[in-house]
């Protein structure tokens, strides 16, 4: 039925085209299946179309240009790219998957770079994505899939205890404990590498560590 409905909306090649969460109601298998047909569809033909929708990865695979909103207000409009890597906030940030945070002090900057103090005497080095000054509180969010766990050295390299993992298949789940902090690791891999309950080395890309003005309001609120 949804597939018959798209097909009525677009055989007349309408110069714009409005879909709400067309694919929401859908099974797991055939969601991908259509929205990959809608993706060629679309490109093929040269139609715009304005696509509504909850799901990040629908918005990346089909569209061009990504506008974020809340509460009627758009928060920020660019290519997937843009969004995904370079959020202009803490919700969009959030929205897009990076639901790992931490809070500390912007101790020195060096261009779009800076030193935080996270406390206990550890710093991390981060991307400034708000124009902070010295002294100022920072909020500090991260991909899951942007830590990773075993090796590295130097700068943003931590030592972490593993207080859980959840085997998914293609990908394992941890959550471990960072500087006090829990906080979610994503790794990719049909075998799961590191044990429940052991310290292992983190690392944490700077490029990856998105640092945002403290407004006291977290990424979970």
């Amino acid at each position: 039925m949804q597939r018959v409905a798209l097909a009525r909306s677009i055989v007349y090649r309408p110069q714009l085209l409005l879909l709400d969460e067309p694919l929401s109601n859908l099974d797991a298998k055939v969601r991908l299946r259509l929205r990959d047909d809608l993706r060629l569809i679309l490109k093929q033909t040269g139609m715009t179309a304005l696509y509504v929708t909850h799901d990040q990865a629908e918005a990346v695979v089909l569209g061009d240009r990504i506008g974020v909103m809340r509460d009627g207000k758009l928060l920020q409009m660019g290519t997937p790219d843009e969004i995904y890597n370079r959020p202009a906030d803490l919700f969009v940030a959030n929205f897009t998957g990076a639901t790992n945070e931490l809070v500390g002090t912007l101790v020195a900057r060096n261009g779009a770079f800076g030193t935080v103090d996270i406390g206990d005497g550890q710093h991390l080095e981060v991307a400034l994505m708000h124009p902070l000054g010295v002294g100022e509180k920072a909020r500090m969010a991260l991909r899951p899939e942007n830590i990773s766990i075993g090796g590295g050295a130097g700068a943003n390299c931590f030592r972490a205890h593993i207080l859980d993992r959840r085997y998914q298949g293609t990908q394992t789940v941890y959550d471990i404990d960072l500087c006090g902090r829990r906080m979610e690791v994503l790794e990719l891999g049909t075998a799961a590498r590191h044990q429940v309950q052991t310290d292992a080395s983190v690392s944490l890309p700077r490029e990856s560590c998105w640092a945002y003005r403290d407004s006291g309001i977290s990424l979970n609120d």
